[in-house]
């Protein structure tokens, strides 16, 4: 066959396509390089359609509401789920069956544990989340069927008390262990809880210290380990709350709210709890343990407590000593425990006359803990060319607190201060400061000095004419 005859692959109508198609993509391209082959309408008309925003397809929409969907489904339900559950649970175990044995009864909050611990097993690696879930679930409610042996009960299936507390502690001590295996902050703050609620358990002084004791220790660990600051956080607050209501009777477990009668050397779990707390890498939280002082203090006044009031104070002073000697300095915490120290003394002041005890001593530890930390803290706070200018500072603000208050131990801690202000200018100032600064610093302290002079000559004139 002649080949001439044979049809040519791309007939006219189609090479016309072609060629229209690589036009327009050579135009694209064209006005996308801004080059001047096409129109100025045609390029600026091509601009605008590259520029337009892509509004959202009706499928993304969809993807979004699914996925919304799913996170309510599959997290929050689960959340509210396991919290429906424990609560019947516990309800169930509480609720008394006249027709159950205690033993069988009991025997159901535990069967509800197994079943719990099952399932988390089983979805593990299917629902991870819901697995983590119930888990959590099983060991909150494997305590709760434990203290209901003994406690809160007019049957109990354990009649001796230390045989259930020693159950407690078990049962806490598994939950700190799983804590540590699954590196979990929120099983280690439910361990931490737990821990508490068992000292408060033991209702007794010999029990409920210590036990607060060894549970701020294993918190610290976990700090130390796997830093766990929320847990640590949460313990501190725990920790001072359960020996103050220990201090008013346990009023937890039914007891009257009242002070206990004697002090059964809680001063020394005190003196123990400041110096496990003092092991924070974290200066902020001796913040939370100064102004736990001023509620203590606060609650120990209100229920008449000498025990509590005296307990309180050398409380605060333990800590204050252990921020000095083992934290560095930071602004807020210095700040918060002036703050304290003079709110305390304050408020010792003002209600002396619910304490049938001298509380002066006590004023004056405050005040000498203010004393000493405001210019610490300013030491640190301001620049060094400045700190005798903050010192003189300070010393003007105790005489004026001294003119407020009518009180003249305002004027002595002003009077103190000047004198430390004066050491620090003619020993530091004068050796370091440049000349300007050093010019500035004497003339300041001669200024306050000449000035609070004249005052005090006023004030002696002023009573020897009367």
């Amino acid at each position: 066959m002649n080949q001439a005859n044979e049809p040519h692959p791309l007939i006219p109508e189609e090479l016309g396509e072609t060629l229209r198609r690589l036009e327009a993509r050579l135009a694209r391209i064209e006005a996308y390089l801004q080059l001047t082959l096409l129109g100025e309408a045609e390029i600026k008309e091509y601009r605008e359609r590259l520029e337009a925003p892509i509004s959202p397809s009706k499928e993304s929409e969809e993807e979004r509401e699914t996925a919304l969907e799913r996170r309510i489904g599959e997290f929050w339900l689960a959340r509210v789920g396991i919290v429906a559950l424990l609560v019947g649970t516990a309800f169930f175990i509480a609720y008394p069956i006249a027709i159950l044995p205690p033993l069988v009864h009991s025997s159901i909050g535990y069967f509800a544990v197994a079943g719990l611990f099952f399932f988390s097993r089983v979805w593990r690696v299917a629902y991870p989340y819901l697995s983590r879930i119930l888990f959590g679930g099983g060991l909150i409610l494997l305590y709760y069927a434990t203290l209901r042996l003994h406690f809160f009960t007019e049957h109990p299936v354990i009649a001796n008390k230390a045989v259930a507390l020693a159950g407690l502690i078990a049962v806490v001590g598994v939950h700190f262990y799983f804590a540590a295996r699954r590196k979990s902050g929120l099983l280690t703050g439910i361990a931490v809880f737990l821990g508490y609620v068992t000292a408060l358990m033991g209702d007794a002084a010999h029990f409920t210290l210590p036990m607060v004791a060894v549970t701020a220790a294993v918190t610290i660990y976990f700090l130390m380990k796997y830093h766990f600051q929320t847990a640590v956080l949460l313990s501190v607050v725990l920790a001072y709350l359960a020996h103050l209501l220990w201090l008013l009777g346990n009023p937890v477990l039914g007891h009257p709210l009242q002070a206990v009668a004697e002090h059964q050397n809680n001063l020394v779990y005190l003196f123990i709890y400041a110096a496990i707390f003092a092991r924070f890498e974290t200066p902020q939280y001796f913040i939370w343990l100064g102004w736990q002082s001023l509620l203590v203090i606060s609650t120990a006044i209100w229920f008449r407590s000498k025990i509590v009031v005296l307990a309180n104070t050398l409380i605060y002073l333990g800590i204050f000593l252990a921020y000095l000697i083992l934290a560095p300095s930071t602004g807020g915490v210095n700040a918060s425990y002036a703050i304290v120290a003079l709110l305390s003394a304050r408020l010792l002041n003002w209600k002396t006359e619910r304490l049938a005890l001298k509380t002066e001593l006590m004023r004056n530890a405050y005040l000498a803990s203010a004393f000493v930390i405001i210019p610490y803290g300013l030491y640190h706070a301001v620049p060094k060319n400045y700190v005798s200018l903050s010192w003189l500072g300070a010393a003007v603000f105790y005489f004026i607190m001294s003119l407020i208050l009518k009180n003249k131990k305002y004027r002595w801690m002003a009077i103190l201060t000047i004198f430390l202000a004066v050491i620090y200018v003619f020993v530091v100032d004068m050796a370091r400061l440049e000349a300007g600064y050093r010019i500035l610093s004497f003339l300041a302290l001669g200024v306050v000095l000449l000035v609070i002079s004249l005052l005090y000559a006023r004030s002696r004139k002023q009573a020897s004419t009367r």
